[in-house]
């Protein structure tokens, strides 16, 4: 069945509908590959049709891929077992039941809440639902302990160790530690996007869809001089064997929150450090101020290559 909605011409039709088979095919029973439209009549709408045609109208508004992936990660959770369910009469209840089922931490909940209430909230949106059950169950209560991060002496050790084990690896984390790059962005670098005085985020590749240049610090310069290439490939298993050989923890994004909190010690100016990094100057100030010391700053800063 040909798709209902065209595809963003930054995704091939292919691509779209590879993704939106994979949220199928873990969900639906029968082997069906084809997406179902969304009924005329709006209490026929079920679990499964609402995700598909929310996914379809994320590719439509130009969503990257990453996105959309992402969401179906956290959308099949929920739709599985529901997939025939009417949309329309689920409950408060059972979302919140669902959320503390499945031994998710605080942040992780909130994060899979947030996607229902944009699912439910597109459907009523769209005259499809009449209410969003999702905004009746309480947003979990986060502590915000402060992000994990490497020291100076980590991080050089870490970089060696890429050094020898992988070049193209250790471009990759020089980048993610000096210049503060998304993992997806990256990973999708292209040695074409590495300018002498910065590297270009292009807007398809930027979580935030906007365009940014990034300076490019001494110490990143001297590791870019070491080599490597990218685009990197097989990421997973090549980043996994230069984390297992360092001997080191590896906290989630520990590169990108390594960058902020000592460009942020080094320049104390909560806006530059937003632009280089594509945050919110507001997250600067609720997450990374006073997390490092100008003297631990100097010393990442100083980092070079033995």
């Amino acid at each position: 069945m040909p798709l209902a909605t065209p595809a963003p011409t930054s995704v091939s039709r292919a691509r779209l509908e590879a993704l939106i088979s994979e949220l199928l095919a873990a969900i639906k029973s029968g082997g069906q590959g084809s997406l179902s439209p969304v009924p005329a009549v709006r209490d026929g709408l079920t679990v499964c049709e609402m995700c598909n045609q929310f996914l379809i109208s994320k590719f439509t508004a130009g969503r990257s891929e990453n996105y959309v992936g992402l969401l179906i990660k956290e959308l099949r959770s929920f739709a599985e077992g529901r997939e025939e369910h009417l949309a329309g009469e689920v409950t408060s209840a059972e979302i919140e039941e669902w959320l503390h089922a499945n031994g998710w931490k605080p942040y992780t909940k909130r994060g899979r809440l947030i996607t229902l209430k944009n699912v439910f909230g597109w459907a009523v949106k769209r005259g499809l639902l009449v209410a969003n059950p999702a905004l009746g169950v309480d947003q979990p209560r986060i502590i915000s302990d402060a992000p994990g991060v490497h020291s100076p002496a980590t991080v050089s050790h870490v970089l060696e160790t890429a050094r020898r084990v992988d070049l193209n690896v250790m471009r990759c984390l020089a980048i993610r530690y000096f210049s503060g790059l998304r993992t997806s962005e990256a990973i999708a670098l292209e040695e074409s996007e590495i300018k002498p005085k910065y590297i270009e985020v292009v807007a398809r590749k930027s979580k935030t869809r906007q365009r940014r240049l990034v300076t490019i610090e001494p110490a990143l310069k001297a590791f870019l001089a070491l080599g490597g290439s990218l685009p990197l490939k097989q990421v997973h298993n090549r980043l996994r064997a230069v984390t297992v050989a360092s001997k080191v923890e590896w906290p989630h994004n520990v590169c990108r929150h390594t960058f902020v909190t000592y460009h942020l010690a080094k320049y104390q100016n909560a806006a530059l450090t937003a632009i280089q990094a594509g945050h919110t100057e507001q997250i600067m100030f609720n997450h990374y101020r006073e997390i490092a010391t100008p003297e631990q700053a100097n010393l990442f800063w100083a980092i070079r290559p033995k």
